[in-house]
């Protein structure tokens, strides 16, 4: 009679360990699609809250579990590491066009500060004039007209912003 109970007990403790190692390896391939490869480790504690097992009963009795996910882990390491490459190459060919960019302002803004330079000079110029004329007695009328854009002289820049306004002074007519 007590033959039937131990072998009853052997085929119910065979199947226990074929749906244990099922559920493990269910578990394993479940935590491995759900994660992406950058994503966080994959753990024997998390294989084992998922499958319902111990993790004692999985280092015990499942060692080639255990060894299973920390395989597919050192796997997506270097794939997680891949891609860290893959990802700094591509910054750093950013940085370097940026850099790039960086240089083509730095070289407007030289131009632009230059340009304004030579156009406070102009103005510098212009009030000198307006003052020693001023001191003649010469009565001047000043107006500030846009002009429209004339080909440039020998001794002038050929480029000028069309936002400049030209300064024209008139002269009073003279009795004759």
């Amino acid at each position: 009679m007590h033959a039937p109970n131990r072998a009853k007990s052997t085929t119910s403790s065979r199947a226990t360990s074929r749906s244990i190692k099922g559920r493990l390896a269910d578990s394993l391939s479940a935590l491995a699609s759900a994660m992406p490869p950058a994503s966080h480790r994959i753990t024997v504690s998390n294989l084992c809250r998922l499958a319902g097992v111990s993790r004692n009963t999985v280092y015990r009795y499942y060692p080639d579990v255990a060894e299973a996910a920390h395989r597919l882990n050192r796997r997506r390491g270097a794939s997680r590491r891949l891609a860290q490459q893959n990802t700094l190459r591509a910054l750093r060919s950013e940085l370097g066009m940026l850099r790039a960019q960086l240089a083509k302002l730095a070289t407007l803004v030289d131009h632009y500060h230059t340009e304004a330079e030579e156009l406070r000079a102009l103005l510098a110029r212009r009030d000198r004039d307006l003052a020693t004329q001023r001191g003649r007695g010469h009565p001047t009328v000043v107006s500030i007209h846009r002009t429209a854009r004339r080909a440039p002289d020998s001794g002038e820049r050929a480029h000028r912003s069309p936002s400049c306004a030209k300064l024209r002074t008139f002269e009073p007519a003279t009795k004759t």
